[in-house]
């Protein structure tokens, strides 16, 4: 029997196997697909190298070659102009390389898997978790797991949801909250011949405008010949503008003029992929023998590449209050409750940046271009985003928001889109 059952080999589920096994704590790790694996979320950002130097995988990173990726760049909606800001801008404590990486994540999540298998993880493939075990005091046990058709039980003395989108805990103890105001709907694809240009820009993660409701398409190198590009609108914009996938993706992508020259000569290699249902979180992450990790705790909205921000670092917290219970010996849900607080404080600092984005969209460039705002979008656009108690950048643009809507006549007002900025109901989302 291992200490620990972690349910879930996506980043999340390995990067805390790897914490563990490093501690000492024996753990095994219970992944339902065999990977390799397709998955979405291609793009990093650099706060993540912390984690990746802490486990001994950055020496990974860049033997793999994964695409580096120094910086951001926006394109509006006509007349070609675009806005880039340079992670080198403002370096980071703990970080000496000036860029993170773009990846194929069914390679990505591989290596990181064998990786955490390498440190002392015991991985099983191809294992589906049916549910957890509870006792009759809703504590944890252990695992309802199976492999085909036969069903077993396992137990240990904590396990650990991260099980990623999936989110076996959260649905199983119906405490998941959808979000009330974010409700996208992605189409991707992969391509050959997109024109990246030959400027400091090229190995960016680029986002093009849309003039739809909270539109953007993202382009991301994945090879050097291979590029994804997702289309990104509220749900209904697809629902009212849906008629099939070629003809939809072509509508998209040609209102953006910047895009229109960058996929001229594109052509896709693979199936059109759809993702919905972006924004939720738990009403709680933690309980008596068990807590979530990752997608599985909490997901935002993916236009800040966050998603594998969030996760390895909920897997560097939660390792941190691990350690302390089994020195104490209390798996009780207040001992990881310190660990819930910080992970929900810094993804909340990631839904409010995404929500006043949003509001803003092309307007947010005039906080990229503003020399007293800059480095403070950039620190955020890097994955600065945990124990942090004040981000003045935010009040900013909230004000600036309010000004707009407030004045009359001005010229800004058509440009802020509907999204509300209004306090949310605690439900768990920020």
């Amino acid at each position: 029997m291992s200490d620990v059952i972690i349910i879930g080999g996506g980043p999340a589920g390995s990067t805390l196997g790897c914490y563990l096994s490093q501690a000492g704590i024996s753990n095994i790790i219970l992944e339902k697909a065999f990977h390799p694996r397709p998955h979405v979320g291609e793009s990093m950002v650099t706060a993540s190298t912390r984690v990746f130097q802490e486990i001994g995988f950055l020496e990974v990173m860049e033997r793999e070659g994964f695409v580096k990726k120094y910086g951001a760049t926006w394109h509006a909606p006509s007349n070609r102009g675009k806005f880039a800001i340079a992670f080198g801008e403002f370096p980071q404590e703990g970080i000496e390389q000036d860029y993170t990486y773009h990846v194929d994540r069914s390679q990505f999540d591989l290596l990181l898997l064998k990786h955490a298998e390498s440190f002392g993880s015991k991985v099983i493939q191809g294992v589906v978790v049916k549910r957890v075990l509870m006792d009759e005091n809703g504590r944890a046990t252990g695992v309802r797991a199976a492999i085909d058709d036969v069903e077993f039980d396992m137990h240990a003395k904590l396990v650990v949801d991260a099980s990623g989108r999936d989110t076996l805990l959260g649905r199983q103890l119906r405490i998941k909250k959808k979000d009330p105001i974010f409700n996208q709907y992605a189409v991707h694809a992969w391509y050959k011949g997109l024109d990246r240009g030959d400027d400091e820009s090229k190995d960016h993660i680029h986002i093009y405008f849309l003039p739809v409701e909270r539109g953007w398409v993202w382009q991301i190198p994945i090879t050097e010949e291979i590029t994804s590009v997702g289309v990104v609108v509220d749900k209904q914009v697809f629902k009212e503008l849906f008629t099939d996938m070629d003809a939809y993706f072509q509508k998209m992508t040609e209102t953006n003029d910047n895009l229109v020259h960058t996929m001229r000569h594109a052509r896709r290699i693979n199936e059109y992929k759809t993702e919905g249902d972006y924004s939720y979180s738990m009403d709680s992450f933690v309980g008596d023998g068990y807590l979530m990790v990752g997608d599985a705790a909490r997901f935002v909205d993916p236009i800040f590449s966050s998603g594998v921000s969030i996760a390895l670092y909920s897997a560097k917290f939660a390792a941190d209050r691990i350690k302390k219970a089994f020195d104490t010996d209390d798996f009780s849900a207040e001992m990881f409750q310190p660990y819930e607080e910080k992970l929900r404080g810094g993804a909340n600092v990631w839904y409010e940046f995404i929500r006043l984005y949003y509001k803003l969209l092309p307007l947010f460039t005039h906080f990229i271009q503003s020399p007293k705002h800059r480095l403070q979008v950039l620190q955020l656009l890097q994955g600065e985003v945990f124990d942090r108690q004040e981000v003045p950048v935010l009040d900013a643009m909230r004000k600036y928001i309010e000004a707009v809507e407030k004045t009359e006549g001005h010229f800004f007002k058509a440009h802020l889109s509907d999204i509300s900025i209004d306090p949310v109901p605690e439900t768990g989302v920020a």
